[in-house]
């Protein structure tokens, strides 16, 4: 990924996703990142996935709503590392601007 593109993945991430966003969980193998239960959080989580299938070939996304619906839920699974590189590469993100 060339700097110009992290850079617009960057501003994606604020834009789609800040707002949204309500914590995260770790997971053996990935993290459960949690935002509300808004349809404009699941738009926004949905966007964000479409993107990271891109650059992130490599990891496993799912995203979760179930009643009561609210919260979304992504969880992000893959190889070592994984885990790593999206709380490192998104939530430090996520929680610095929410913070």
């Amino acid at each position: 990924m060339t700097e110009e593109d992290e850079k617009e993945r960057s501003e994606a991430v604020r834009s789609l996703l800040i707002s949204h966003y309500t914590g995260f969980e770790e997971r053996e193998k990935g993290l459960d990142i949690r935002f509300a239960g808004t349809d404009e959080s699941l738009q926004a989580v949905a966007r964000f996935t479409a993107n990271e299938l891109q650059c992130c070939s490599f990891a496993e996304y799912d995203i979760t709503v179930s009643p009561p619906y609210e919260e979304t839920v992504l969880t992000v699974t893959g190889p070592d590392g994984t885990r790593e590189m999206f709380r490192e590469g998104l939530v430090e993100r996520l929680e610095t601007e929410s913070g």
